[in-house]
């Protein structure tokens, strides 16, 4: 089938409707419509065939923030076949030379904040064009974006030989040894992912969002950003998450969509503004990622927005399970509250016991396995960790869930993270959510540690809400009413900040390799 897919979305739009500002950059202050954000993909794309001699299945990178030319690349890497390669901004210099030299992309895009870790990326000589992104007038030994598009031809590009299952991103997830593995997603992928979003969701040209996660992160595409490009929606971009603007743009602009992580909807509710917001127009917010203290989901409730949980993974869409908000009332929501939803409209899912049986019954935990046409295709270079993750046509997900008898999902703990203590599964989220209970606690991470009479037992590494204190043992009679007593932890380490990722999500394998001993820290 001959079609532009991702690349031919933009000119497909426009011939709708080109009359509405699309996305609009709030750090440039300018709006784009699709024809306006068409021209652009095409005098890049120009640029990458015509200049660079970028080929079909060749990959161009980008290091940066969210800005209005990561959009660009999207669409402009389509039009020409290309493979986009957004890199986490926040690697290391060597961390992202390490994954350069294995994905030896021909085009590099860098955001002038990182142009010294450019030097280094330079000296391989892997890459062949380097272009820098400019906050500013300052002279750079690299050519500028701007100047480099800015005469380009804005004439329709496309690849004819382009096929639904050629990659179009390389997103990067965990890997074991260190370094990010390669994610590859299709455009059957992309466009199923956002099918399963419009349909699951509701979502119309009528609705919004501020995108509050970075676009080298599989949730900075999927959710939201490319459906509501898809339907007509409005999208707002900034540099950097900041709490207050994101209060603000719900307060002004009407925004009625949000999705994120649970440390961003913890500096919001942190901030003074919060209590002043109007969120009237906000038809309903959601946490991904990791577990959200049910205190946090207590504010917006009590603002009238509905506050729910969505679960995703890289390999799997990332769209796979949430709840459909809008049939849902209140009371649902708040009955439901510890629940990732149900699966989406074209995702497949079941949880299988140790021997890969189907698990039919409500309340046993199971590993949850994807499928449907919004999953991965592999990772790159990487045969084995590929055969790993899939089996027979679904991915692996290494997270045990549960069921209940309304076909909501609740996801237990990472396969690997459970310990056994005198015999019994210990799942770490069940502890977590009791200890989020307590109302000095405003972050927790627990984990197994080998203890010589139950063979593991539980540690627990907390940090306080500002100016909060308690002890071990207050902790430990808070907990006595909640959880059996062979899940309570024995040790607890308070802390100042507990490690995370780039979108918020505690790194569990980072609290292990500080406090997986068995040492405690003094109350305080």
């Amino acid at each position: 089938m001959n079609n532009a897919w991702i690349g031919n979305l933009l000119h497909s739009r426009a011939r709708i409707d080109n009359t509405k500002e699309v996305l609009i950059d709030l750090d440039a202050n300018q709006g784009y419509t699709y024809g306006m954000l068409d021209e652009r993909a095409n005098r890049l794309a120009d640029l990458l065939r015509n200049k660079y001699h970028v080929a079909k299945g060749d990959r161009v990178a980008m290091v940066s923030r969210n800005r209005i030319e990561m959009v660009d690349a999207f669409y402009a890497t389509a039009k020409v076949g290309a493979i986009l390669v957004p890199y986490n901004a926040r690697l290391s210099a060597n961390e992202l030379t390490r994954l350069i030299e294995k994905e030896t992309p021909k085009v590099l895009f860098f955001e002038d904040l990182f142009e010294s870790h450019i030097k280094l990326i330079e000296q391989t000589g892997i890459v062949e064009h380097l272009v820098i992104l400019k906050n500013n007038e300052d002279p750079s030994e690299y050519p500028d974006y701007d100047s480099e598009t800015k005469d380009r031809s804005t004439a329709m590009i496309t690849c004819p030989e382009l096929e639904l299952e050629d990659i179009h991103l390389i997103i990067h997830t965990g890997g074991t040894t260190g370094l990010p593995k390669g994610g590859l997603v299709s455009h059957r992928n992309l466009l199923f992912n956002s099918f399963n979003e419009i349909c699951t969701w509701g979502l119309s040209h009528d609705d919004s969002t501020l995108l509050l996660l970075p676009m080298f992160h599989t949730g900075g595409w999927n959710l939201l950003t490319l459906p509501l490009l898809h339907v007509g929606g409005t999208l707002y971009i900034n540099r950097q998450f900041d709490p207050q603007t994101t209060l603000e743009m719900v307060h002004q602009k009407k925004i009625n969509l949000l999705f994120g992580a649970a440390t961003i909807f913890r500096m919001m509710v942190e901030q003074p503004e919060f209590s002043e917001t109007d969120f009237s127009e906000v038809k309903w917010v959601m946490a991904g990622a990791a577990p959200t203290p049910i205190n946090i989901m207590e504010q917006f409730w009590d603002k009238g927005v509905k506050f729910v949980l969505g679960y995703g993974m890289t390999e799997a869409g990332p769209n796979n399970l949430s709840p459909a908000v809008h049939f849902l009332d209140m009371d649902m929501v708040k009955d439901k509250y510890a629940s990732v939803g149900r699966p989406m409209y074209m995702t497949m899912v079941k949880l299988v016991d140790e021997a890969d049986q189907v698990i039919t019954e409500p309340h046993v935990p199971g590993e949850i396995l994807w499928s449907g046409p919004q999953i991965f295709s592999g990772y790159w270079d990487n045969e084995a960790e590929t055969d790993e993750v899939m089996l027979d046509g679904w991915v692996r997900s290494g997270d045990m869930a549960t069921f209940d008898e309304d076909g909501f999902f609740y996801i237990v703990g990472r396969k690997k993270n459970m310990f056994i203590s005198g015999g019994e599964n210990v799942f770490p989220p069940e502890i977590e959510s009791a200890l989020y209970e307590i109302e000095a606690i405003r972050e927790c991470c627990v984990f197994g540690v080998p203890d010589d009479k139950w063979g593991e037992v539980g540690k627990a590494v907390i940090s306080l809400k500002p100016g909060q204190t308690i002890t071990q043992e207050e902790i430990k009679s808070q907990l006595g009413s909640k959880l059996s007593r062979y899940k309570i932890p024995k040790y607890y380490q308070l802390v100042e900040d507990i490690p995370k990722n780039n979108v918020g999500k505690i790194v569990v394998s980072e609290v292990i390799k500080r406090y997986g001993d068995t040492k405690e820290q003094a109350d305080r």
